[in-house]
């Protein structure tokens, strides 16, 4: 049996909360996997809508309850209304791996015995059980460390449907993918500007790669880059079950530090991770088998960042521009030849 810190009593109902960005949801499915592995219980998941959409094809996670941040639950009263709703379905534990305020709201007015959330989250008064956030740890661990002693990961299952696996087909079918090729796929987005390696060169790493290689683009219809033909570039064209899909077909994901690094994690991708004003050291790198990070050590100028911000501080964004086309279709060359 594994290591933990807590007692998990057969058939608990475990409810877990995570609202923060898209990756950190992500790698909730760690710690669902790690319970549901060992343990016979009930797990379910209070996120985001968008969220729901990244933890709906967890097989681990049973059910999930969406808090609607920006509708109905916008304001506290109508949060705390909806917490107090949850009372019904009798939790035995909550374990919250979001540190806001709105959180320990949430956590506070939903009736259970065991409260666990981490020493340094907003508001920690409300847990029953405070866990030390190891700034030492990848998040997942992190997430981890809040039940179990050992961080040992267990790989995380999906349940993902035949007609996700068919449109995805039919999808690269339709945009002459080509069967005999190793696959590529490029995600260029993040929600932070300073996180962007930019659209000019993932587009002219596109056009360096598609000769060799079946080059995919994913991400938001914002996300779209412009590449000469033989590209596909399917950005906005798939739901997250559908990337998921995509994945775990494909050989290597390049992307900067955003939520694509950590559904790679899921359906462990080989991943090269591109950091510019963050840096993995904050826990946030890939988890993938044989996974790497590309970035500028020289600078004193990064980490500037946790999250990343809109504009470089200093006017120069040298952490990304530094880093060229040329070096990832190395790191790319390097990982095939080494699988």
């Amino acid at each position: 049996m594994e290591n933990r810190l807590i007692e998990i009593p057969k058939n608990s109902k475990i409810l877990i909360i995570n609202t923060a960005f898209l990756g950190d949801i992500a790698l909730t499915s760690f710690l669902t996997q790690k319970i549901k592995s060992s343990h016979s219980c009930d797990i379910s998941v209070l996120t985001t809508k968008a969220g729901a959409n990244v933890l709906s094809s967890v097989k681990s996670i049973d059910s999930l309850f969406i808090l609607d941040k920006k509708g109905s639950h916008k304001s506290m009263a109508n949060t705390i209304e909806f917490a107090k709703s949850l009372s019904t379905y009798k939790f035995d534990i909550i374990v919250s791996l979001h540190k806001s305020y709105r959180t320990s709201q949430i956590v506070k007015n939903i009736e259970a015995p065991v409260k666990i959330g981490f020493n340094n989250a907003s508001n920690s008064r409300v847990y029953t059980n405070k866990i030390k956030y190891k700034f030492h740890l990848h998040e997942a661990q992190r997430y981890i460390s809040t039940m179990f002693d050992d961080m040992n990961m267990v790989n995380v299952e999906l349940d993902l449907t035949l007609e996700d696996k068919l449109f995805v087909e039919n999808l690269l079918i339709q945009q002459k993918y080509d069967e005999s090729k190793k696959t590529i796929v490029l995600a260029p987005g993040s929600v932070w500007a300073t996180k962007k390696w930019g659209t000019d060169k993932y587009s002219n790493l596109a056009d360096l790669l598609k000769s060799e290689y079946n080059v995919v683009v994913i991400g938001s219809k914002e996300d779209r880059i412009d590449t000469a033909s033989g590209v596909i570039n399917i950005c906005g064209m798939t739901s997250i079950a559908q990337t998921y899909q995509l994945l775990i077909n494909s050989d290597i994901l390049v992307t900067n530090d955003s939520a694509p690094t950590h559904f790679a994690a899921i359906t462990n991708t080989p991943t090269i991770t591109i950091f510019g004003a963050t840096h993995p050291m904050f826990g946030f790198g890939p988890l993938a088998e044989g996974s790497i990070v590309v970035q500028n050590d020289s600078l004193k100028c990064r980490p500037c960042r946790i999250h990343g911000s809109e504009e470089c501080p200093i006017g120069t964004h040298e952490c990304m521009s530094s880093i060229t086309t040329e070096m990832i279709r190395k790191q790319i060359e390097l990982m095939l030849v080494n699988d």
